[in-house]
């Protein structure tokens, strides 16, 4: 901005350039002024409509009392023009104080600061679904949640989901003694059936199934639906070391000898490796053992669309253990940010929606 422009106003540094002759204080003009329309001896005191040096030195003035701290003033001749060559006479007034270096002091040999973080452990809180996800492909985790790349929409999207509302339905009403029947399938799954990109024919497919799977479901467990104990409910984990894993378990149930069963729903369309399942499965456990302070005694998979594809098991203390010990481990490789690609063509290649950003498919 120009001196004028910077009148009552101050920054820690200033940067004063083109400190030459001619320029700071200003060569007064050529050709016609105000005094070839005007007579100079008509106006009084008609010198001070002229400018002086004096007032370029006040106007200098200003520009060098902008400054706080730090002061930077310099002039460069300009070889083409000599009205330019030279430095202001300012520049000489100026240098001649002691408060003023001529040359820019070398900076002191400071030893660095080792840089710290603001927090000595970065907290992280992850989902029962992201786990699945690293899990299966700690790479396919980075695209999905660091880097925000989103799978494409299926069109049966929302099936999976629709049948564990209707299904949260009747273990709640269970809950509150309202015990449904299989006769009651068609209206649940019409409440809650939510496929927005589904075509027409395709939509009426999902009915159906989803009629027949929560008819089967409801026929299958008919004597179970009183011994419900938990819906959808929320756990927390907190495994130290900052890290926090959340989730939703999908039904807790006790038997009839008393046993304490973790269920997660599965459907086709939301099916995955069995493995994972079995780890996740162990997640739920350790989120029951956090919400009750006591040990589940069961975990089982509960396959909504084919009669008879459970898996069911005992909680096992050593997968316990191992599940937190890899949860931990998860933690670790996100601080890392070591989230590195299958070394080779693998099993969750085959059905991962982002593998075409990580390598060629292989043939099978």
């Amino acid at each position: 901005m120009t001196v004028h422009q910077a009148k009552g106003m101050e920054w820690p540094v200033v940067f004063v350039p083109c400190l030459q002759r001619n320029r700071f204080p200003a060569k007064g003009g050529g050709g016609k002024g105000k005094w070839h329309v005007i007579p100079k001896e008509a106006v009084k005191d008609a010198d001070r409509y002229d400018g002086s040096v004096e007032d370029e030195r006040r106007l200098f003035y200003v520009a060098l009392t902008r400054s706080q701290k730090y002061l930077f003033c310099s002039w460069a001749p300009v070889q083409d023009n000599q009205l330019y060559r030279k430095p202001s006479q300012f520049v000489g007034e100026f240098v001649a104080s002691d408060k003023v270096l001529t040359a820019e002091p070398a900076p002191a040999k400071t030893k660095k600061l080792a840089p710290q973080p603001r927090r000595d452990i970065q907290n992280i809180a992850l989902s029962f679904s992201e786990l699945k996800y690293f899990f299966e492909c700690p790479y396919q985790f980075k695209l999905r949640f660091l880097y925000g790349f989103n799978a494409p929409l299926h069109e049966a999207l929302g099936y999976g989901k629709s049948l564990h509302d209707a299904l949260a339905e009747v273990h709640k009403r269970a809950l509150a003694g309202d015990i449904l029947t299989a006769a009651e399938a068609e209206a649940l799954v019409d409440r809650h059936l939510n496929v927005p990109f589904a075509y027409p024919d395709l939509r009426e497919d999902l009915r159906r199934s989803g009629i027949q799977a929560v008819q089967r479901y409801l026929k299958d467990n008919a004597e179970k639906l009183d011994k419900t104990e938990h819906v959808e409910q929320v756990v927390e984990i907190n495994l130290g070391d900052g890290l926090v894993v959340n989730g939703r378990i999908d039904l807790i149930r006790r038997t009839d000898t008393k046993e304490i069963v973790v269920i997660d729903f599965k459907s086709t369309e939301r099916a995955q490796d069995e493995d994972v399942s079995r780890t996740q499965l162990h997640i739920y456990a350790l989120g029951y053992r956090e919400l009750t302070g006591t040990s589940a005694d069961l975990i089982e998979i509960y396959n909504l669309d084919e009669k008879g594809k459970h898996q069911r098991e005992q909680v096992s203390p050593e997968l316990e253990e191992a599940t937190r010990t890899d949860i931990l481990k998860a933690g670790a490789a996100l601080r890392a940010n070591d989230l590195p690609r299958h070394a080779k063509w693998a099993k969750p290649c085959g059905t991962c929606d982002l593998v075409g950003l990580c390598r060629s498919r292989e043939a099978s």
